[in-house]
């Protein structure tokens, strides 16, 4: 017999991934993808948020720095929806600074990655997270 935690982890784990830089998104769900996890890619927040509402998501990487709407902006979008509220953001940005980290964790982000991103550190960002 199979139990609910067996279930759980034969289900493959969801990752949305947000960025308007195709070859970026396109490196990140890649690795990812190597790693075993089922990922969807958006190129802006306001996609982000469609699909997070079609299959929610385990975990979404969001690029902080895009046209339109920002990521924080994104991120505030879907932490007032009640079925994303809870879901672990990691804000992706080739920016790093005090403000934007403390501003990202006051939106509720659970990390900070930085571009360049090294692939050994997004691995280890998004295990730690999602297989602890």
């Amino acid at each position: 017999m199979i139990t609910s935690t067996e279930q759980l982890q034969a289900r493959k784990l969801h990752v949305l991934v947000v960025d308007d830089d195709d070859d970026i998104r396109f490196l990140m769900a890649q690795i990812l993808r190597d790693e075993g996890y089922c990922v969807t890619e958006a190129a802006s927040g306001r996609e982000a948020e469609e699909l997070a509402l079609v299959q929610t998501p385990d975990l979404v990487l969001m690029d902080i720095g895009m046209p339109g709407e920002d990521g924080l902006t994104s991120v505030w979008r879907l932490r007032g929806r009640p079925e994303l509220a809870e879901v672990p953001v990691v804000i992706v940005s080739a920016y790093d600074s005090y403000d934007l980290r403390a501003e990202a964790a006051a939106e509720g982000c659970i990390g900070y990655l930085t571009k360049p991103l090294d692939p050994v550190v997004l691995r280890s960002k998004v295990d730690e997270i999602l297989r602890s």
